[in-house]
């Protein structure tokens, strides 16, 4: 199964560009999922087709669904929402309320993620498009599987065993509810089934990140951000669609010094994204809705491509050895080696780029080495491990 996520800055035309890749590898015979992981869902606007949390047939070989967090509570997470609302009543809180205040943060994204690892245990479809929501939420989606793990690895056991204790002790004496160990049990395995996605995300033959930008400055930068951060987590990046442009015969008029800017900027997102491979859609005359105008747009996009072959499998991370040094190589496109803070524990590598960071763990080759270099090459981070004394740990501290 491939899985294709499209991702940008919002506005730029995401929707329309994955809905009509959507129906494109449907109409060459794949079995296609479209799904929307964004809150404010415009898939079905966009096929005119009106969808909900359950999978819905649009045509012959194309499926979608809009991801529904109050069909999810009813469903995926009965046990979890019965535990919350019960513990939110014994502190004096309505149903209603309390049923509310059962949506915790990171639900949607969980959900969300376990549909892809449910299709491809069951093999369901050749191929999983998702229209996600604009850069900030999507890296939050796509970074949760690690940052979940982290969390079920350092905290699940010890919670596990103070309410142990606590069902012997206060648990006899006080009305609010614990968690029953059918809970924690499906807790455990939402964690381990964490561990599985993440493993599908980071398959550069399996998932494939596609950008969708507009010729606009601001754009751009945002997306340059949001490539950088996309490989800090792991994450292959193999294409990019530049989606709205203006025809170059539309060069007169009202319309040329727009053309004329498009170019400078069509220059600049070719130097600045090489060697991804860059697709291009043209401004519609109508509005971009409907099966007819997806097809076309499609069209343009991929020309005689197809669209789930992947344009490329050039890995985020990659691990080597090189001379006396074991070399951690991380693709940060786009950064300076003043943005990067470099932090190792007992057993992981800290990275930090700005306002996000990775915790790496680290193969046990590496776990009694120290770090002793870092540089920057052809836009990769490469640090270098090495077995240092007790007066050369302390100087590479």
């Amino acid at each position: 199964m491939r899985i294709l996520i499209y991702t940008g800055k919002g506005g730029v035309g995401k929707t329309s560009v994955a809905a009509a890749t959507a129906l494109r590898a449907a109409r060459m015979g794949y079995r296609t999922m479209l799904m929307s992981t964004d809150a404010a869902h415009s898939v079905s606007d966009s096929l005119e087709v009106p969808l909900s949390g359950k999978i819905t047939r649009v045509e012959e070989n194309l499926d979608a669904m809009e991801v529904d967090m109050l069909h999810e509570l009813e469903t995926r997470w009965k046990e979890v929402q019965g535990y919350i609302t019960n513990f939110m009543m014994s502190q004096g809180l309505d149903g209603i309320t309390s049923k509310e205040m059962a949506v915790l943060p990171g639900m949607e994204l969980m959900s969300a993620l376990f549909y892809v690892e449910d299709f491809y245990k069951r093999d369901a479809y050749d191929l999983v498009v998702m229209d996600t929501a604009p850069t900030g939420e999507t890296l939050r989606l796509l970074s949760f599987p690690e940052v979940s793990e982290w969390y079920s690895e350092k905290l699940y056991k010890m919670v596990k065993n103070m309410l142990k204790i606590a069902r012997m002790t206060v648990g006899r004496v006080v009305d609010t509810p614990l968690p029953s160990e059918d809970l924690l049990r499906d807790l455990e395995d939402m964690a381990a089934r964490m561990r599985r996605v993440q493993a599908i995300l980071t398959d550069p033959k399996i998932t494939s990140i596609r950008l969708v930008v507009n010729p606009e400055k601001m754009v751009i930068n945002e997306t340059k951000r949001a490539f950088t951060y996309f490989c800090l987590y792991g994450l292959t990046v193999d294409g990019l669609v530049v989606n709205r442009l203006y025809p170059e015969d539309s060069n007169n008029g009202c319309f040329k010094e727009k053309i004329e800017e498009q170019r400078k900027y069509m220059q600049v997102i070719k130097e600045s994204f090489s060697p991804l491979q860059v697709m291009t859609s043209y401004q519609q005359p109508v509005e971009l809705v409907g099966i007819k105008s997806l097809e076309k747009l499609g069209d343009m996009v991929f020309g005689d491509l197809d669209p789930t072959v992947p344009l490329s499998l050039d890995k985020p991370l990659e691990i080597f050895s090189e001379d006396e040094f074991d070399i951690v190589s991380i693709k940060l496109p786009f950064t300076m080696k003043e943005q990067v803070n470099l932090f190792k524990t007992a057993d992981s590598l800290l990275v930090e780029v700005g306002h996000y960071r990775r915790s790496l763990t680290l193969p046990v080759t590496l776990v009694n080495k120290e770090p002793v270099k870092a540089e920057f090459k052809e836009g990769r981070l490469l640090i270098g491990f090495k077995e240092v004394g007790k007066d050369d740990r302390s100087r590479a501290s």
